[in-house]
């Protein structure tokens, strides 16, 4: 595959070689598109989240966020991080693939 870039682009490209930030051209080009790939995937994750929130609210499917439920999140989140355990909420986080 050959692919040309504008010279902005381009200069870009070999400024970073330079700094040794990438070896050559290809190992660049490969982390751009891996990183391209992964922001998809968050993104198509944030979407799928944001459509079952939608999709519980028009069902009535959701919880009143009190000042004591607040009080609950945060005491679980202390406690959580006391002992060095990771959060984990399929309704705040979906899972990844």
């Amino acid at each position: 595959m050959h692919v040309r870039f504008a010279n902005v682009d381009d200069n870009f490209i070999k400024a970073e070689i330079q700094r040794g930030f990438y070896t050559n051209e290809t190992e660049l080009v490969r982390d751009a598109v891996r990183r391209m790939r992964e922001e998809k995937e968050r993104t198509k994750r944030f979407q799928e989240a944001v459509a079952k929130g939608v999709h519980a609210v028009e069902h009535g499917e959701t919880v009143m966020l009190t000042p004591d439920l607040l009080q609950e999140i945060r005491q679980e989140a202390i406690r959580k991080a006391q002992n060095n355990e990771s959060y984990s909420s399929p309704d705040a986080l979906p899972e990844s693939p």
